[in-house]
Order: C-alpha cells, then structure tokens, then sequence
C-alpha cells in the first residue's frame, strides 16, 4: 500500500513541478542596460551595473534594485519622489541628486521615467549653484512656425550623447516616433505631427542644417538643437528660361573621363581604409578589388557572439549577410547563427520599404535558397514592393503618396535582376527611372548621398548615369556625384570642404558601382558565398542553425537566432515561452496521475 501512495505522490509532484516550470515571468534582457551613481567629487559609489527590467519599470525602481532599499532615502510629494540619500549621501542645499538618462539630464523625476531598452541611468551628485560643464538647449517648431517646444536655458549632459537621445529625453519618448534605414534614424512625427506628404523634420544645429543624421551628431557644449517641421517643395514659381528650353537644345553630356574615376576611388578607398570599416564599406572596398582589414571580420565576429545572433532590426541582418559575404564567409552560417534564414524568417516591413528592399537585395546577393516554408520568398517580396509604388512613378520609405528618390532608388535595386523576367518589374521600373530622371533635371536630388543611391540603382539596371537622360547644363549624375569628393578622397553631403565618413560611405559605393557599370561586372551588391570546406561531411547529423520565431510578428521584428539549439536571449523585448515541451510532459504526466488513481480505487473495491 506504501509503494502505491508513494508512487501517486510523485505523479503529483512531477505534474505540479511541470506546470509550476511553464508559467514565466515577463523579464527583459539586461544585455547593454547599465546604472551608476557618482558621488560628491566623482566619487563613484555604483560603478557601471547591468540591470533587469519589466514592464513599467521606473528609473526608480532600478536604482533601489541596484543599491539597495535600505540605501535610498526619499520623500514624495505632488510631484513624485524627491530623492534625499544614496548610500549615505544626503541631499543638502545646494546638493541634490540629478538623474540622466543616456547621458542627458532628464526632465522628469526618476520615479516618472518608465525604463527602455538600452537606457543608461546614471544618479550625479550636483551642486545646482554651479552651471554645467556641458550642456545644449532644445528647440521645436512645427507647422507653420507654431512653437512645440519653447527652446530652454539649458539641458546638462554627460560623456558622449546623440541629438536623438536630447530629442527624447527632452521631449519624452513617448512623444516621439521614427523608423530606422541604413541612413540610421529617420523622424516621422514629434508631438503627433507626422511627416507626410512634402513635409519633413528637418535637423538643424545653432541654425545651420546638419549634414548628419539626428542620430549620428554628437553633442557639443552650448549646441542649439532645433527640429523644425518644413517642407522640401518649393513653392510654385514660373519656369525659367532654361526650363522651357527643348529638350535637344540642351548642353550634350561629354565623353567621361574613366581615368579620373579610377584615381577617385582609389582616394575613396584611402579615406574609408583609414577609418573603422563598417558593413557597407566592406562591400564597396570588395567590388573595387581591395583587401578589407582583418579587424573587420574580428570586429563582425565579435559583435555577433556579443549579441548572440540578436539584432532588433531585420536591416541589421539584411546589412551584416552582406558584409560577412564581402568578407569572405557564410552566412548562414557565421559564428553558428543563420543571418539569411533571419531575414526570410523575419518580419521585413516593420522597417517599411527599406527592409523589404534589402531584404530582396541581401537574398540576391549570392542567390541563397530560400525554402517554400519561409514567411518571405522572393515573390512576395517583389510584390510587396511594386504594391507600394506611387502615382509619379517612384517610391517612399514611409508609404505616404509624394515620392522620395533615395527610397526610389533602393527598390530599384533591388527589383533590377527581375527586370528581364517579370513584365510587371520592367513596367514600374520603366516608370520609376522617367521619375528619377525628372528629379535630377529639376534638382530635386540636391546631396551627394541620394545622387550615389541613384547611380547604384542605374548601375545595377545597366543605365548610364553619364547619359543624356540623366544630364542636367553638361553634367551628368555621376559628374554631379564625384563633384562632392574632397581632397582627402571623403565626400561631404551638400557641399564644402569637409568630409565625413557617413557621406563617403555612401559616395564611394556610388562610384565603386558607375565602375562596376562601365566594366560589365553587375551590380555592387552581387556577391560569392566562398563555401570552405570542413573536417565533418556535409550530410553530417549536427544540429542544424535554427531561427526562432518572431516574439511579436506585429510589434517587434526581433528574430533570434540560435546556436548549437542555446537559445539566444533577446535584448529589450521579453524573452520568448520556449516551454513547448513542458506542456507536453504536463499532459503525460496528468494522465499518468488519472490512471494511478482510477487503477487504485479499482484495487481498493477489489480487495472488499
């Protein structure tokens, strides 16, 4: 009789263990989010400390878990919390304690600042007597020079913030949207005014327009940071005389001079040799025949293991699958993970159209397999792309109905090796390259890096950029591209004499690409997968690179891949319910329960 209770006994205890293992709670990496407190004289009381967070999590709450409860004194008011002591530090006037977030003071109180993904929280003891040592203000205009944000004294900031992070910081996350691209952040709304149409945010620093990207300029002491709504048309005006000018009384385009295009590069090359090679010049210093350093693929390698297969954006696989194939290896199988299989797997259009061109494009690059079971294939890329294409011919990276040329060009590039096969292509591309051409003429396309975007489409469609159809007063696309470069072979964006390696990186792959046009060798995104070979077989029994799903195929394009079937935690977004198979030996194990019991209420009548 005791063996059989005791073998009920651990039938329960094995089906309550199993079902306790599978529920989770919803937890978020602490891969990249760090907390620190630094005391009087920069004394540092908390040196950088990863944290774990939730839902809701304050900024607050943080600080408690990482010191201590007993080591935070506070008093609350209507305003929230007011912080008085850290680890013995009391707060006396003048003294308080400051709170930054990503380097930038916060305009909130701790308690009210609901912790992100990524965030740096940093508690200073300061002396408000005494100004900053750094600090920027902030300005917002909107629609018709209607102010947002009245620009203020002055917001402290510590070590290396980006004008996004003072933008959000600032202004508040929560009052902010963007979406990213391989031109990294692009605003589309502040305070619940969207960029559409014409209208965009422009970025300007102590009144000057940026000539980088929001997310790209560093802060400088005493910066003014203003985003200003404005629209890139002008207003209607009469044409001029050389508008009206027929089309054959135009100045011809003269022969091109391949000599000064080939000493071109090869500064280009110097320039970008000289700085940290990212993915993207990888791929232009390989299609120009030149040897990538070997810190590239150390520094790739590295960030891979680092992050374990693990990127928020599908651009970032879609980016790095071309720069491993520019460096000379797999893939789909890199360090263990599968980039490709995270990209057909992946959700592409959280991006909008950037990652579903680049998608096409990274799939293309070296003509990978794609199974039929994938979420993405080929066509339904394609057709994602020609469903989204504009009235006038071209395409936007944010859906609305006025084009933009720099979207129109990728899609182009991507939708080049279907021009031949698919009539359909070879319409919206027809129609897409008049767009473009018009562009040019008119000068809509008014910086070196959207002239480089379009020289890479043309060249990838085997067109000319040195072609009357994309000649303006004598100068071709390609002339007008190359009168950007400087002397130290870098490019600037809209003129002068400063190179920056965010522009270069954009014109060199514009020239490395006209090259690759005039020497008949295709696209700058046609790559070869070097397959090397291995000690064990091909058709060995390994365990193959797996990509896990999606945690939230509509709110996140967070694919994980996994290696040697470890699951690779997620950073930022909670980790997925991997219990599948512990629901499956909870049923196992209930049943096993239910026939213990009936077969000993059965013995039991059979014994009276």
């Amino acid at each position: 009789m005791f063996n059989k209770v005791k073998h009920i006994i651990l039938t329960v205890l094995l089906v309550s263990t199993l079902f306790v293992s599978t529920f989770q709670t919803t937890v978020f990496a602490a891969e990249g989010e760090t907390i620190s407190v630094v005391g009087n004289n920069n004394e540092l009381l908390l040196d950088e400390t990863n944290y774990t967070f939730a839902e809701d999590t304050t900024a607050f709450d943080v600080l408690v878990q990482a010191v201590g409860e007993s080591q935070v004194k506070y008093s609350e008011s209507e305003y929230g919390v007011f912080i008085t002591e850290i680890n013995g530090l009391e707060a006396k006037d003048p003294y308080y304690w400051a709170f930054y977030v990503n380097g930038v003071q916060a305009q909130v109180g701790a308690d009210s600042y609901v912790v992100q993904e990524g965030d740096e929280l940093s508690f200073r003891y300061t002396d408000w007597t005494k100004p900053s040592e750094n600090s920027v203000s902030l300005q917002i205009i909107g629609d018709k020079d209607h102010v947002i944000l009245p620009e203020p004294s002055s917001i402290a900031y510590i070590d290396q913030p980006t004008a996004f992070d003072l933008l959000q910081i600032g202004y508040g996350q929560e009052n902010i949207e963007y979406e990213t691209s391989e031109y990294g952040v692009m605003i589309t709304s502040i305070g619940g005014l969207a960029a559409e149409g014409t209208y965009y945010w422009a970025f300007y620093v102590n009144d000057e327009m940026a000539s980088v990207g929001v997310d790209s300029y560093a802060l400088k002491n005493a910066d003014k940071v203003t985003l200003k709504y404005e629209s890139w048309e002008t207003p209607a005006e009469e044409p001029t005389e050389e508008e009206q000018q027929p089309e054959e009384e135009q100045q011809p385009v003269e022969e091109f001079d391949q000599a000064a295009l080939k000493n071109a590069i090869n500064a280009a090359s110097q320039y970008v040799l000289k700085q940290e090679v990212g993915d993207w010049q990888a791929v232009a210093l390989n299609k120009a025949g030149k040897t990538l350093p070997d810190s590239y693929l150390e520094n790739l390698k590295k960030q891979l293991t680092e992050r374990q297969g693990s990127f928020s954006k599908i651009t970032d696989y879609e980016r790095l699958t071309l720069g491993v194939l520019a460096a000379g290896e797999d893939p789909t199988n890199i360090e263990g993970y599968n980039l490709v299989q995270a990209i057909y797997n992946g959700n592409v259009t959280k991006q909008g159209l950037n990652g579903v061109a680049y998608a096409l494009i990274a799939l293309d690059s070296a003509n990978f397999e794609v199974p039929s079971s994938a979420k993405w294939s080929r066509e339904a890329l394609v057709n994602e792309l020609l469903k989204n294409q504009n009235d006038d011919g071209g395409w936007t990276w944010s859906g609305e109905a006025t084009s933009d040329s720099d979207t129109t060009a990728m899609v182009l590039t991507a939708l080049a090796p279907y021009v031949k096969s698919n009539a359909d292509v070879k319409s919206a591309v027809d129609e897409a390259v008049k767009y473009l051409s018009a562009q040019y003429k008119n000068s809509k396309i008014d910086n070196s890096s959207t002239a480089a975007q379009v020289v890479i489409a043309l060249s990838a469609l085997s067109i000319d950029s040195h072609s009357d159809q994309f000649t303006k007063d004598g100068v071709s696309l390609i002339d007008y591209l190359l009168s950007y470069q400087n002397d130290d072979g870098g490019f600037d964006w809209q003129g002068g004499d400063t190179s920056d390696s965010f522009t270069t990186d954009q014109g060199y792959r514009g020239i490395v690409a006209y090259q690759l046009f005039l020497n008949e060798k295709g696209s700058l995104y046609s790559l070869t997968l070097e397959k090397k070979n291995t000690e064990t077989p091909a058709d060995n029994n390994e365990t193959p690179v797996v990509v896990k799903e999606d945690v939230d195929k509509d709110t996140s394009e967070n694919v994980s891949t996994t290696k040697n079937d470890q699951p690779a935690k997620t950073k930022g977004y909670p980790l997925p319910n991997t219990a599948t198979q512990s629901y499956n030996m909870a049923l196992i194990g209930l049943a096993l329960l239910i026939i213990g019991i009936t077969s000993l209420y059965v013995r039991k009548r059979q014994q009276q």
